[in-house]
């Protein structure tokens, strides 16, 4: 199967252009635009010297302070080498055969899935309702009598639309499931910026949901790959008996463990965002043509003219050294939809003024 693509490959297009990798705005990765903290650098630099040894296999340390921050037993998380591991391990580990995902959304669950062997079907939120997830649809589709799924994704909030699911919905549709004897997979994965608070709390009622969450986009260290899942004790150890040993590495630990202290650079993130997010978001708006969809993340979904194809404009931007993430192959969007980061001030206004370009050049 095709590896699928989950933003612009910085490198592939540096190797194209031949230029340095730090000379592209990468627009198609929703990463904080603030850069990692301080404490997370200096942690990674103390940390070298545990290089000799294996990395701690049970994550102890962080598990600790996740579960103190989560609210929750230790032995209720799973630390992962990117909540992409624990994406794939889930659906082996409880033997799904059929799921229900909650879409247009992110592409490696069906992948997950499909490579477990078990069959997916989608509920897809609407277009003309902004994407907003469709609650009645799901229990709806749920409900059927020819219906029978062993598990539920939801992505909230959700990427690529930025779309969110209020907890008193994710109740509801945790009560069905639950009653179905399903489980319910919810990815907050970008919640950090999210008003929406996380169903965490939930789980002591509904011990057949499972929570995934992701260290390295808030705090702006992807290239450490690290994410965790918050479940039930039991689910978490049938993760855990599949997860290849060592699979996350000793930087990753500390410098994990260093950042989920710094309360001062959580807030100035969060600030910055709500601040950033209204003003690009207004002058995306002000380009002729295209739709903005309204967003929850540090992302925005972006319907451009229909005289125009997503590749076409992606493959503008590159040359202009912008990567933008193309969406149209993403079940549930149009040929027509891509996806944009919010990054800093300087560097989103030259977004706005080279795609603007891009769709003037075009109509021209």
């Amino acid at each position: 199967m095709t590896q699928p693509t989950h933003g612009g490959n910085v490198y592939k297009v540096a190797r194209e252009q031949r230029i340095p990798v730090d000379r592209i705005m990468d627009f198609s990765a929703s990463i904080n635009p603030l850069g990692p903290p301080a404490v997370g650098l200096h942690a990674i630099r103390s940390a070298l010297k545990q290089i000799v040894h294996y990395p701690d296999p049970d994550c102890w340390k962080l598990r600790q302070a996740l579960a103190q921050q989560c609210g929750v037993d230790p032995d209720m998380i799973l630390v992962g080498n990117g909540s992409t591991e624990l994406i794939h391990l889930l659906p082996r580990a409880l033997a799904i055969k059929s799921a229900l995902i909650m879409g247009p959304t992110f592409a490696e669950y069906a992948r997950a899935l499909t490579d477990a062997g078990s069959s997916v079907q989608y509920v897809h939120a609407r277009r003309e309702e902004c994407f907003r997830p469709s609650l009645k649809e799901v229990l709806h589709q749920l409900s059927a009598k020819r219906s029978r799924f062993d598990a539920v994704v939801l992505c909230n909030p959700n990427n690529p639309t930025g779309q969110v699911m209020n907890r008193l919905a994710v109740r509801e549709l945790a009560e069905v499931v639950d009653r179905q004897q399903g489980w319910l997979i919810v990815d907050e994965a970008f919640i950090d910026y999210c008003q929406t608070q996380s169903v965490v709390s939930m789980l002591s009622e509904y011990p057949r949901m499972m929570v995934l969450r992701s260290l390295t986009k808030f705090y702006a260290m992807p290239g450490l790959r690290i994410g965790y899942l918050v479940g039930a004790r039991k689910v978490v150890e049938q993760l855990k008996d599949r997860q290849p040993p060592w699979s996350v590495n000793s930087l990753a630990q500390e410098v994990s463990l260093a950042v989920l202290h710094d309360h001062v650079y959580v807030t100035r993130s969060r600030t910055f965002m709500k601040s950033e997010r209204s003003r690009f978001m207004r002058g995306l708006r002000s380009l002729s043509g295209i739709r903005v969809f309204p967003s929850a993340a540090n992302f925005v979904l972006i319907e451009l003219p229909t005289s125009t194809c997503a590749k076409e404009v992606t493959d503008r931007l590159a040359d202009e050294r912008l990567l933008v993430r193309d969406c149209s192959t993403v079940p549930g969007l149009t040929t027509q939809m891509i996806r944009v980061a919010i990054r800093t001030a300087k560097e989103n206004r030259r977004l706005i003024t080279a795609l603007g370009a891009c769709l003037t050049k075009k109509q021209s």
